[in-house]
């Protein structure tokens, strides 16, 4: 099981890290809900590329099948775009992912498979691999407790923690540190300790001192830590609800 840290060692205290956060931020909800379309399109697009096999999954585990599930996520994203719904995501105080979930339910309530596609639905075709999206889930190991909603939340968490990964490897790409990167990912997907892995090895694959390869995890984790909060901000309203959503989503992201 891939484990992350909820308080890795070296990171500043709450109140230090939440004076990067301005009271007022511009997140993926307030630009979903922007009077300006290009700045509101753009959002649905960033939202589309992250977070489409979360909303997938939950429609697949609801008992539709791939080709039904596909037209279900094209017409729900196009409703969407249609009537605006973003400017009223209120539901679980703010949170998006709590908005897309509650709207989803409620779609699929009302939804019937004989409903045709909408001139949107083809655009979005373009956004989405829906047949990749069909592959990966037949590679999921589901529990026959697995409720639509803990899948929901659980591929949820995991879309967020690859997306920081790859922001990581990005970024350590650029200054001429993705050896070290590659190196300490199975650590930091361990828990962040370097118990049980081989430091002294994985330092001289390196050229690094054992002393030298800790203070590299340790700003490797608190890296990880501040990218986390920088993109779970981006799905609340709310500044304060960061760390207790990255409590939640910790906690479905380890769940059996």
């Amino acid at each position: 099981m891939q484990r992350f840290p909820s308080h890795a060692p070296g990171l500043m205290p709450d109140s230090a890290q939440n004076a990067h956060f301005p009271t007022t931020q511009w997140t993926l909800i307030s630009r979903l809900r922007s009077k300006d379309d290009a700045v509101s399109s753009r959002a649905l697009d960033e939202l589309c590329a992250q977070y489409h096999y979360p909303l997938y999954c939950y429609i697949r585990r609801r008992g539709l099948d791939h080709h039904d599930a596909q037209d279900v996520l094209h017409d729900f994203l196009a409703k969407l775009i249609r009537l605006e719904s973003f400017q009223t995501a209120e539901e679980e105080k703010g949170r998006l992912r709590g908005f897309l979930g509650t709207a989803l339910s409620r779609f699929l309530s009302s939804w019937h498979v004989s409903q045709s596609k909408s001139a949107h639905d083809v655009s979005l075709d373009e956004e989405l691999d829906l047949a990749a999206a069909e592959q990966r889930f037949q590679r999921e190991r589901l529990s026959d407790d697995e409720t639509p909603e803990r899948l929901f939340e659980r591929k949820w968490a995991h879309e967020l923690i690859r997306h920081v990964l790859r922001r990581m490897k990005r970024e350590h790409a650029a200054r001429g540190k993705q050896a070290l990167f590659d190196a300490l990912k199975p650590v930091l997907l361990d828990g962040g300790s370097l118990r049980g892995h081989d430091h002294e090895a994985i330092a001289a694959s390196l050229g690094m001192s054992p002393g030298s390869l800790r203070v590299a995890l340790t700003r490797l984790l608190a890296s990880f830590r501040d990218m986390l909060r920088e993109e779970v901000a981006e799905t609340v309203a709310d500044k304060a609800e960061i760390e207790d959503e990255i409590t939640h989503l910790m906690k479905a992201f380890e769940r059996a």
